[in-house]
């Protein structure tokens, strides 16, 4: 008997709880209950648009006027009035934060715009305020990082990127740096920023930065950016033949490089290859004629392959760009000068003397015009190589004519050019 009513009082309790279950509604699910909400908001938003358009519209005049508090006022009633939808957030959020930045209410601030870009995250004035605010509080990490999440937002943001990419660089963070310089790259292969940056991040990180400045120039040589980086980097490691050749097949492909020209005079200077110096030198000239200094060069470069007479026609054509130029006098000087040396025998005779002055009074036009690098020189010349009263006394008959005298050398005949005679 005990046992069947037990029986009895667990079929009914069971009965009981299927009744009760019959009568329960089923349970939502969350895309049910977001629209049900999402319905109730609208519904209530309706009811309240009058308010809404009132109150937002007090609000922008008020925060137009810098009345921040009246503005902030308004502003809460949209929030009370459940006014703001995802539309009318652009209108809400920034200026609600801002009003509360310009009251130094900066946590409040970062409230509302956090609010903000949860909802409209695609709204790039709030992340520009939201970032203006943090580095107000001196938070460089949430800078940073907000920097980062935007970027996730926008990542056609070039600048942005970049920008990422410094600060990663000044806080040491060259891993992040480099992946971000990397990907930038694919889309922007010849930027220089970005490929002395990965230069930078693999220096700075221990890497192989010529292996991997050589791995880049293989797989791409038209990659100027790189090129220019591997062919220093060549030059740094001694290698200088071969960084010549890649600066030259530069050259090929962008014949107006100007750093390009100047970087392989220096290195041609260095290992004293005088004739592709000149060659490279006239490549300088014609791209930049009015840059006095290659007309300087040119002068140098010619002297010392031994060709004078080219010499003197360069040096002459930096007078006539600038003729009061105390450098172009000192460049003109040097030519008379090395013609002078290149004549002299043993002991310079009265010719090689007479062409010796002609380099000294130039040495002396130079100082006159303000260049104080010939003192040395001046000094010098008039020393032990300018005629003395001793060398006009005997050689004034047979050299001095109309008050002036030319030397007689063939080796002098290209030379134009007289001394004036002193007076007896």
């Amino acid at each position: 008997m005990k046992l069947k009513a037990v029986s009895f009082i667990v079929m009914g309790i069971m009965l009981f709880t299927m009744v009760i279950s019959a009568c329960m509604p089923p349970q939502a699910t969350a895309e049910e209950l977001a629209a049900m909400e999402k319905a109730r908001k609208d519904s209530v938003r309706k009811a309240n648009a009058r308010y809404c358009m009132k109150h937002l519209s007090f609000a922008t005049e008020y925060y137009k006027n810098k009345a921040y508090l009246d503005a902030i006022f308004n502003y809460n009633k949209l929030f009370e009035y459940e006014c703001v939808d995802e539309q009318m957030a652009e209108n809400v959020y920034v200026y609600i934060a801002n009003s509360y930045r310009e009251l130094n209410r900066l946590d409040t601030a970062l409230m509302y715009y956090n609010e903000g870009l949860a909802i409209i995250p695609d709204n790039e004035y709030l992340w520009d305020n939201k970032i203006f605010l943090l580095k107000m509080l001196g938070d460089n990490e949430a800078v940073l990082g907000t920097k980062v999440a935007k970027y996730e937002q926008f990542p056609a943001d070039s600048v942005l990127a970049l920008e990422i990419t410094e600060n990663y660089l000044a806080k040491g963070m060259y891993d992040e740096a480099r992946v971000l310089a990397e990907k930038l790259q694919l889309t922007d292969p010849q930027n220089k920023d970005l490929a002395n940056i990965i230069y930078l991040c693999v220096e700075s990180t221990g890497g192989d930065v010529l292996g991997l400045l050589k791995s880049k120039y293989e797989e791409n040589p038209s990659d100027i950016s790189n090129a220019k980086l591997y062919a220093n980097e060549l030059s740094n490691a001694g290698e200088t033949a071969l960084a010549i050749s890649i600066y030259e097949g530069i050259l090929k492909v962008s014949p107006e490089l100007t750093d390009v020209m100047n970087w392989l005079v220096d290195a041609f200077g260095k290992i004293g290859d005088t004739k592709k110096l000149i060659s490279i030198l006239r490549m300088l000239n014609t791209a930049q004629p009015d840059d006095i200094k290659v007309y300087f060069q040119m002068t140098e470069a010619h002297i010392s392959d031994g060709q004078l007479k080219s010499a003197m026609t360069w040096a002459g054509k930096a007078l006539t760009l600038d003729k009061n130029n105390g450098q172009a006098f000192a460049n003109r000087g040097a030519v008379y000068e090395a013609a002078a040396i290149q004549c002299t025998g043993t002991v310079p005779d009265f010719d090689d003397k007479l062409v010796f002055m002609m380099a000294y009074e130039d040495y002396i036009t130079a100082k006159d015009n303000g260049y104080y690098k010939v003192s040395n020189k001046i000094d010098f010349l008039k020393e032990a190589r300018i005629p003395q009263s001793g060398d006009w006394f005997f050689n004034r008959d047979d050299y001095v004519k109309a008050g002036k005298a030319t030397p007689k050398k063939e080796c002098y005949a290209w030379l134009n050019r007289s001394v004036t005679a002193p007076k007896k």
